[in-house]
């Protein structure tokens, strides 16, 4: 898959997410989740030793991308996939 498919398939799902009606990523009392780090996350060998992230945190740092293009890293890729599980998860509480 290319990043152009990648990025066409990312706004449908986002569009489909519009169209259920989620308009916003709130977080609620949801703030704390689970993350496997790097590169533990890909390897099946070991069991990895997860670390917490902050959803909240994450919608902060993002949008501070907005005011500040080149401040961008691969970190805020992590952050934005973060609020993609939690637009799934909306969208999959909704039905």
């Amino acid at each position: 898959m290319t990043i152009d498919e990648l990025e066409r398939c990312i706004v449908r799902l986002l569009r489909n997410a519009r169209q259920r009606g989620i308009e916003r990523i709130e977080t609620r009392e949801r703030d704390y989740y689970w993350t496997v780090p790097w590169p533990d996350w890909t390897d099946m060998t070991k069991v990895p030793e997860p670390g917490v992230g902050s959803f909240d945190d994450d919608i902060l740092e993002l949008t501070k991308i907005l005011e500040d293009p080149d401040r961008d890293s691969s970190v805020d890729l992590d952050r934005a996939a973060s609020l993609l599980h939690l637009i799934a998860d909306d969208m999959a509480n909704a039905r």
